[in-house]
């Protein structure tokens, strides 16, 4: 592989990677300084699910990232202080629409702002879940919501996602540590704004390692406010852990999460497996990913599967094809196939 083919592909992952973190979450923002950024990505296609009755041709937005668009800046205050801010919002590129759903606010993907030093940085805002993050960063589609098997499994209401909570916390106070010999430490708290009630909060910790080829992540969270969030469900615990091994001819990923809904005496166990290989100016990726659900009166298992090849034109330009097999407990394995391209500017 070529240096010019390297560049482009290590650009191109690195943004799409970042695509579901904080702003400034993976280092040091250009000091006084304001850009706007984004990514339009669309994707035409025939869908079908495991449960649904029939066959869907469509044009959607996101397939490989969910489309948005951002503004963020930062001032060097002196002394290794700064202050930095992020406002972006997802948007639906094939109708024009905010959002990812009508249910979504302006500023859907982030909004916060923040001070940082030496000793790591504080935000607060409506940020993005480190849960949410880890699992795009584990897996060889990263954070494709539409067309990587465990985003799918465990954040698409599609799918019964495992994991309740949206993927964005409104009303959060987050900490993210400096790098300390490859580690990183974030924590996360979410005020449920309810009155009388200081019991309801998200929380969250997360412990991210990086060193050479190899990489890990442990992370746990407890969930009492946002969608999935009603009664007769008041909270869920959710743990997850992953992997990657970069070996430059082939990368491997792996993860596993473990939620509690007591509530509705109901825990899952999702598990994904997943390879990345380079072939010319581009990668081909695989994953597999299965959840069990345990239930009172009857247990459900999820199978479901990806195939794809990723070709960049360019650092900002790629095109993709993706085959995608689902089965569940009691239907038919159903396949869909999208082609589709994603821009980032």
């Amino acid at each position: 592989m070529d240096m010019r083919t390297r560049a482009c592909l290590a650009a191109g992952l690195t943004t799409a990677s970042l695509g579901s973190l904080p702003a400034f979450a993976q280092g040091t923002p250009p000091v006084d300084s304001v850009s706007i950024y984004g990514v339009v990505d669309e994707y035409v296609g025939s869908l079908r699910r495991s449960d649904q009755p029939g066959r869907t041709k469509v044009l959607n937005s996101g397939g490989m990232t969910t489309s948005y668009w951002g503004v963020q800046g930062s001032e060097d205050l002196g002394g290794g202080l700064r202050s930095f801010f992020a406002l972006e919002s997802f948007f639906q590129a094939d109708s024009g629409t905010f959002g990812r759903t009508t249910a979504d606010p302006y500023f859907s993907r982030n909004a916060y702002v923040g001070l940082g030093g030496a000793y790591g940085q504080v935000s607060a805002g409506r940020q993005t879940n480190a849960l949410y993050a880890a699992t795009g960063s584990f897996n060889p589609f990263l954070a494709s919501a539409n067309l990587s098997p465990v985003m799918l499994q465990v954040w698409s209401t599609g799918y019964n996602r495992a994991v309740l909570g949206d993927s964005v916390w409104d009303n959060t106070l987050q900490y993210a540590s400096p790098d300390m010999a490859g580690f990183r430490v974030s924590a996360a708290y979410g005020l449920g704004e309810v009155t009388n009630r200081g019991g309801v909060r998200n929380v969250n910790l997360t412990v991210n390692y990086a060193k050479g080829p190899f990489a890990a992540v442990v992370s746990a969270q407890q969930v009492k406010a946002g969608p999935g969030l009603a009664a007769p469900i008041s909270s869920q615990k959710a743990q997850m852990a992953g992997l990657s091994y970069d070996f430059e001819a082939v990368k491997f990923y792996g993860q596993y999460f473990h939620t509690d809904t007591p509530d509705i005496r109901t825990t899952t166990r999702t598990t994904q497996l997943g390879v990345a290989v380079p072939v010319g100016a581009g990668r081909i990726m695989a994953s597999v990913a299965q959840t069990r659900r345990d239930m009172p009166i009857t247990d459900t298992s999820r199978t479901t599967a990806a195939l794809g090849y990723d070709h960049y034109l360019s650092k900002r330009t790629d095109l993709y094809a993706v085959y995608l097999s689902d089965r569940l407990t009691g239907y038919e394995r159903r396949g869909s196939l999208v082609l589709g391209m994603r821009h980032r500017f």
